[in-house]
């Protein structure tokens, strides 16, 4: 009788143990480990003009680490808006990345203050620099911010 008390305590205990690593595997890892797989795409809205832009939102240090890198491709007429908490010289480089883009540096009332045209993969590792504060910076497919007719001074505005 005692070994058969001992071997259903055992068996509880391991269902415990069990139970317990299963529910610590389903815990997500913490924020500074995870990379995104996929950006927001919440309907968000750049305005230039009369023109509309979709744009993915990158609003966590993960997210604007992360950036375009190891992206095949972005779709054109659609972009990736950085957004900051605050505005300051903001510098970006093409690690990783596998097509040419448009930097568009924005200050805090969303005005165009900077754009870097068609920045190559193999420019990496050169750090482009907004020529002052920016608070949001957009990335676009080479050739898409003329397309768009976003130019130095444009006023832009974001719809969520």
């Amino acid at each position: 009788m005692e070994r058969v008390k001992n071997i259903f305590f055992l068996i509880i205990g391991l269902v415990i143990v069990a139970w317990s690593f299963y529910m610590f595997l389903q815990q997500p890892a913490p924020a500074k480990y995870q990379r995104p797989s996929t950006w927001r795409v919440d309907g968000s809205v750049l305005k230039v003009g009369d023109r509309s832009i979709p744009v993915e939102l990158a609003d966590t240090d993960t997210e604007r680490i992360q950036g375009l890198s190891g992206r095949a491709s972005l779709e054109h007429g659609s972009g990736l808006l950085f957004l900051f908490e605050k505005g300051s010289v903001q510098g970006f480089w093409m690690k990783d990345m596998k097509f040419s883009i448009d930097i568009v540096w924005i200050d805090e009332n969303w005005t165009v203050i900077g754009i870097e045209r068609s920045v190559e993969p193999d420019s990496y590792p050169t750090v482009f620099y907004s020529n002052g504060p920016a608070k949001y910076v957009l990335e676009l497919n080479a050739g898409d911010a003329a397309t768009l007719g976003i130019d130095i001074a444009s006023k832009l505005s974001l719809d969520r």
